[in-house]
This record gives C-alpha cells, structure tokens and sequence, in this order.
C-alpha cells in the first residue's frame, strides 16, 4: 500500500507541525520506541489522520482493566495490542492494536 504522509494536517482541528516531517515515517505501533514522536494514525486506504496534538511516546504493557477509559475499548481486538503510553494531551493510555500503522518521527531525528 502506498501512503503519502501530507506535509502538514489538513484542517483545523490539528495542532501545527512545529517539527521537520521530511522525518516522517510509518511505524507498526508495536515497533514505535521510547521517545518516539507520534503525530497520526494510516487508516486503511493508506490515508494519514494527524491527531489533535502529537506527542512523545512512553510504551508500557498494555492492561484492559486499567480504568483509564480507553483500554477497555481494545480488549476485544484480535491479535496483540501494545500501550505507546499515558503521557500524552488526553491523560489516557494510548492502546493500539500492534500492526496499526502511524506516523511518527523517530526519537533519534531529535536527539
């Protein structure tokens, strides 16, 4: 599948980019590292869905009763799913299933 990730978020509703994106790339959320910059999610036509705010990623194990609010929501999903974290704008964890792709830039392109 081809994916372009888009130079910038295309409605206002996104925080502004205040990082280069030529460092952009996709990521399965189970390969995304500590310190990762997660900017969006590829839905599955391969279009990219920047969120309302990026934000560094801090993985942790994944736990459906957690009580955050949103890892309940994936313990019916198929397959594995990995937590990219709870330090994030929304103060929840942040439950992917683990071949979700996403935008990111890597957490070496800022060192």
């Amino acid at each position: 599948m081809q994916i372009t990730i888009p130079p910038y978020p295309i409605d206002e509703d996104h925080a502004p980019l205040l990082l280069d994106i030529t460092l952009a790339e996709t990521s399965r959320a189970a390969d995304i590292a500590e310190g990762d910059v997660i900017l969006g999610a590829v839905d599955e036509q391969g279009r990219v869905d920047y969120f309302n705010d990026y934000y560094r990623a801090a993985p942790m194990p994944y736990d459906p009763t957690c009580g955050c609010g949103v890892c309940y929501l994936a313990a019916n999903d198929e397959g594995p799913v990995v937590n990219l974290g709870n330090d994030n704008p929304w103060d929840t964890c942040d439950p992917h299933h683990a071949d979700a792709r996403l935008v990111i830039i890597r957490a070496a392109h800022l060192a």
